[in-house]
């Protein structure tokens, strides 16, 4: 890979010095602050309602600084959110993915070596904006693009976002573990867009989305990156009656539908909690939960982070934001006569008594964990053992832990109001795959995969998700699905529920002192220790201990959200999708605020709703449009599957002239053309639609 420079993870990972801070102000209720403090200070501060940008004024990084308020940040305008006219939702979450040739000529001949420093900001402020929601956003990679491109930027988003996902597919996946991928771009996209981005994207290979910098002050690509990412978690834009923060009515949020005069938002809506917790429970995204290896992480360990790297015994924040008396925050060491400070298994800084519950039992198929009384942490999640009978609304089996049905799972696929379709539905599966394969539902509302079909059989309509991802099979019955009187799905068939194994026969290894979990293994009563539950955790000798149970390593209070490769975000324009703005990149030296420089600004852009979309016929398909494929066997008199696209989200603005560029070689038209993204329109229902 020539002429690219790449950033790794060991490349940067100790060069960097502790630049980058979130907190709060000391003594001031309510505060907030987001800052650099490397070359100058710059970044973001809230204080008694009031909510003030700061950065260095001039070349001189300790020099004077400009500290003003957000409203005198001049610019004017509403920023606003088209729709896109993609067939397809993708999936998954962030990495920052760079510029392309003359894209990020442009924007890295602006920043120069500050392009580093600036992205780390960005990346900066995004995770603080997430932190409330108990999600982490790290950076694990940072890769620049400085000669040369490696996909066509091009000034449709949409065709840019197709191509960056399937570069990401193709050579960044393989190359580096991450749960998102965000593009950054100083790219002027048509159509006033600024961003687009997958809609319930995180967790899957389309995850990710496309970001322009469109504002001077790094916040502005911060506040864009954080909405689109909004979406990859399946949120939408606010509506009337959402609120968020605790003195803003609304009009503040992230996923404001419009921001009006306030530049960046602070908080995210009760509306978008909500949706959040829906799309975690219906979605169930596989990557969250355990954070990634510090040694991956691009700002490296630091005591203070809130994270336990290695060598640290404990964790808690800053000296300021530290409540916990069982860790030194200035060390990251147990504070004198501690015995732990973190886990289920830690009460007043001593182990809990073995045999004490550190996890009850969560549904007919889950078992109790107990604390050993020798560590901290709870032992690993387990199960009762698959095949037992469950109840769930309707009569199942347990599977790892769930006890899953076709009425569950059409739930998780459409949300409430959801039923299961007729069987007359599922004859349209392969010959024995009846009750096993595709998924058939009736009502509820927007697709968890972000597309759907609808077959018509004898006047019935048999509505089925859509899945680009084809790894999770979100859009069959689930494994483990009673299909019939002692039958359970497995592998697309109906088979005896007897291939689990008998339940007398596994606990015969136990001793009577426990039962035979999903695994087939012992999981032994309060006090008794695994592998056969034949010996008391008092009695095992000292150090053995860590090899009896595994524990479970993630963070109980923090997804982890993973960066991957953040790429330089080269990206231009002001404007925010269900909230994002574009505005005009102003080339003056020294100063971000308008306010301080020639009134050169570009007005910002209304946001309107997103249009809902489907694909038909007589459209040109992106290279990642979802088609769906006839079923092997058709009952009679079936209609053809009408494939609704639910939403992908795009950032809008106001755009002025582009500014000149220097000449240089046109890249090669695509291969295939996507509609181009229409102007803002009011909300409008989504429509099913049936081709005949």
């Amino acid at each position: 890979m020539d002429n690219l420079l790449q950033l790794y993870p060991d490349t940067v990972q100790y060069e960097l010095e502790h630049c980058y801070y979130h907190g709060h102000v000391e003594g001031v209720v309510d505060s907030s602050v987001s800052v650099g403090i490397c070359s100058g200070i710059s970044g973001f501060v809230r204080a008694r309602q009031q909510v003030y940008l700061i950065e260095p004024l001039g070349q001189s990084d300790d020099g004077d600084h400009a500290v003003y308020r957000r409203e005198h940040l001049k610019i004017s305008g509403n920023p606003s959110c088209g729709s896109s006219s993609k067939a397809w939702v993708g999936h998954q979450f962030c990495a920052v993915e760079t510029s392309e040739h003359t894209l990020f000529r442009f924007t890295y001949k602006r920043y120069g070596s500050e392009t580093k420093s600036r992205i780390l900001g960005v990346v900066n402020h995004v995770d603080k904006l997430y932190r409330p929601l108990n999600i982490r956003v790290m950076l694990v990679g940072l890769e620049i693009w400085t000669y040369r491109d490696y996909i066509n930027v091009d000034i449709n988003s949409e065709m840019t976002l197709d191509n960056f996902l399937i570069w990401r597919q193709a050579d960044l996946l393989k190359r580096i573990k991450h749960d998102n991928a965000q593009f950054v771009t100083g790219k002027d996209f048509d159509k006033d867009t600024v961003g687009l981005a997958n809609k319930f994207a995180i967790c899957t290979e389309n995850s990710g989305g496309v970001n322009q910098d469109h504002h001077d002050n790094a916040i502005g690509l911060a506040s864009t990156i954080a909405h689109e990412m909004g979406h990859n978690f399946g949120l939408s834009h606010d509506a009337a009656g959402c609120t968020c923060g605790p003195f803003y009515s609304s009009g503040n949020c992230v996923m404001a539908e419009k921001t009006g005069s306030q530049a960046f938002p602070e908080f995210f809506s009760s509306c978008s909690v909500d949706q959040l917790a829906e799309f975690m429970e219906r979605a169930q995204p596989s990557c969250l939960g355990k954070p990634s290896p510090v040694k991956t992480i691009v700002v490296g360990p630091r005591c203070g982070n809130a994270l336990l790297d290695p060598g640290e015994e404990c964790d808690c924040g800053t000296v300021e934001e530290c409540k916990n008396p069982c860790c030194d925050a200035s060390t990251c060491r147990l504070t004198e006569g501690s015995q732990c400070a973190h886990g289920q298994c830690c009460d007043n800084c001593q182990f809990k008594a073995t045999g004490s519950v550190c996890r009850k039992s969560a549904s007919d198929c889950d078992l109790p964990e107990y604390c050993t009384g020798v560590s901290e942490d709870c032992p690993e999640d387990s199960f009762e053992m698959n095949g037992k009978p469950c109840y769930d609304h309707v009569q199942g089996y347990c599977y790892n832990g769930q006890c899953p049905t076709h009425e569950k799972h059409c739930w998780r696929l459409f949300g409430p109001g959801t039923i299961v379709g007729p069987d007359i539905c599922f004859d349209l599966n392969k010959r024995g795959e009846e009750g096993c394969g595709s998924i058939f539902c009736g009502g509820g509302g927007e697709s968890i995969t972000g597309k759907r079909a609808a077959y018509t059989v004898y006047g019935i309509e048999c509505k089925l998700a859509v899945d680009d991802d084809k790894t999770r099979n979100i859009d069959m019955v689930p494994k483990g699905t009673k299909c019939g009187v002692n039958k359970v799905c497995l592998d697309n068939r109906c088979v005896e529920v007897s291939v689990y194994g008998k339940k007398e026969d596994c606990a015969k290894k136990c001793n009577n002192n426990g039962v035979c979990n999903h695994k087939k293994e012992c999981h032994c009563n309060p006090g008794w220790a695994p592998p056969y539950c034949d010996i008391q955790y008092a009695d095992l000798p000292p150090g053995q201990t860590g090899i009896i149970a595994g524990v479970c390593a993630a963070l109980s209070i923090l997804l982890v959200i993973t960066v991957v490769i953040a790429g330089l975000m080269c990206c231009k324009k002001d404007n925010m999708d269900n909230y994002s703005s574009k505005r005009k990149v102003h080339s003056a030296p020294g100063k971000l605020n308008p306010m301080f420089q020639e009134p050169s600004v570009k007005e910002r852009p209304q946001i309107s709703h997103p249009t809902f979309m489907e694909s038909t016929a007589t459209q040109a398909c992106a290279p990642l449009i979802v088609t769906t494929v006839p079923p092997s066997r058709l009952a009679p008199q079936v209609q053809t599957a009408a494939i609704h696209s639910e939403l992908v989200m795009e950032i809008c603005a106001a755009k002025p002239n582009p500014p000149p560029v220097p000449p240089v070689k046109p890249s090669p038209p695509p291969a295939a053309r996507i509609k181009p993204c229409t102007p803002p329109l009011p909300p409008v229902k989504p429509q099913v639609h049936r081709l005949t």
